[in-house]
């Protein structure tokens, strides 16, 4: 990030200590100005964690953002105050991160400057859609719940119009009582039975059911046979991503040839010099490399070890890299067999194109990590090249094409749902 690459901020140590099996907000506690950098630090490094769970593992439907789902959201989002982002927010933590943001701008980099504005300009307007979808996924499971409620409850109970307006507190407990017969430990909700006694026995009910309706409704689209093409289009649009990934994965393969020849330069020992030697006088080909490497798994987070062939994964990546980078123009034959396959072709290249970019990720990432403690001779450790700016291409590539996968599933499964129902021309 730009923070990271100016030296405003630092790496949290613990950052893969964090175990994460669901989202929530990072610390929130008030600091000591002491310990301010540490603590930003820190709390920045646990909401792009908690961002990348939200990215990864969370699937975008009305079933799975269950009530409790959507207060977590609401919390994450609230975390920095990006639609009020100023030095002067009663937040701490916007506050702060607002001050490290300034830097950046009295500074005399406008590129910097120019990432910086557009980010927060960004972040603004995506901060007020997710508030308002969010808000509208809300009244669904509201209205839902109310169905359910009128169903299990009210249908079975005998309820006079004038004695629900005038015992409305009396009959909200009975109604708790037979739902909780009906529903178990499921929770009830006091305030949703009381806008039920208001819409079927109040006066005014027929307005509060018709405003509902009206917040209810979607708006109908005309339906036409391009649809199955637009799906389709969604695919390429995230295989595209991951094409573009390419020249990256080839930067970062040669990046890590480099390293490992300062490691090797490193080793000076006698018997090392004859085994090479050696091997170049008898025409043999090199021993595989095998680096004993950590990574964190990124479903429990616990920091794993592996033993990764060095010269089996450059040489993997290197080749997937190739042929990635082959397919950046469109005019490219490789590039045209992509556009010519149909949806379920394109859908299992972009499903494979992530699990891999996923894999390579882990294991560039530990190895980047490795060679920048392997290499320890004070003449040469100044020269590890590390993979940071491509690692952070990488991870957004798979991150952006993962969100394309999902919007395709959901769609598709919008369309079947239509179909069973009968809606349109689906």
């Amino acid at each position: 990030s730009v923070l990271l690459r100016k030296g405003l901020i630092h790496e949290d140590p613990y950052k893969y200590d964090l175990k994460i099996s669901e989202v929530a907000n990072p610390p929130e506690s008030p600091f000591a100005e002491s310990e301010k950098l540490d603590q930003m630090c820190i709390r920045l490094s646990q909401f792009e964690s908690y961002l990348d769970f939200l990215n990864n593992y969370y699937q975008f439907s009305v079933d799975f953002l269950t009530m409790p789902r959507i207060k977590r959201l609401v919390g994450l989002t609230k975390y920095f105050n990006f639609i009020q982002f100023t030095e002067n927010s009663p937040h701490m933590n916007t506050r702060y991160f607002a001050e490290l943001i300034v830097m950046i701008r009295k500074g005399t980099d406008p590129l910097s400057t120019g990432i910086i504005n557009e980010g927060l300009l960004q972040l603004d307007k995506t901060t007020k859609k997710i508030f308002l979808t969010l808000k509208d996924l809300t009244l669904v499971h509201k209205e839902r719940f109310k169905l359910e409620l009128r169903r299990l409850a009210f249908e079975s109970m005998s309820i006079e119009r004038d004695y629900a307006i005038t015992h409305r507190e009396e009959l909200i407990r009975k109604v708790k009582q037979r739902f909780a017969e009906a529903a178990g430990d499921r929770p009830f909700s006091s305030e949703l039975a009381e806008e039920i006694i208001l819409e079927d026995y109040s006066t005014d009910g027929q307005n509060l059911r018709d405003d509902i309706l009206r917040k209810l409704a979607v708006k109908e689209e005309k339906q036409n046979k391009s649809v199955e093409r637009n799906f389709k289009a969604i695919v390429l649009d995230g295989a595209r991503v991951l094409i573009g990934a390419g020249f990256q994965l080839n930067d970062a393969v040669q990046k890590l040839l480099d390293n490992q020849l300062l490691l090797e330069a490193q080793d000076k020992s006698f018997m090392t010099k004859v085994k090479r030697a050696l091997r170049q006088m008898m025409g043999k080909k090199a021993e595989h490399i095998i680096h004993e490497v950590e990574y964190i798994d990124p479903v429990s987070s616990e920091r794993k070890s592996e033993d990764i062939d060095f010269t089996a994964l450059t040489d993997e990546v290197g080749k997937r890299a190739q042929s990635l980078s082959a397919m950046m123009s469109r005019n490219s034959a490789a590039s045209k067999r992509l556009e010519s396959a149909n949806e379920e072709q394109s859908y299992k290249f972009l499903e494979k194109g992530i699990e891999d970019l996923q894999a390579y990720y882990k294991k560039l990432y530990a190895l980047d990590e490795f060679f920048k403690g392997a290499v320890t001779d004070p003449e040469i450790k100044g020269r590890v090249r590390s993979i940071g700016i491509e690692l952070g291409s990488i991870k957004n590539a798979f991150i952006k094409a993962n969100q394309k996968r999902h919007e395709y599933i959901a769609q598709k499964e919008e369309l079947e749902q239509m179909k069973r129902l009968g809606i349109g021309d689906a």
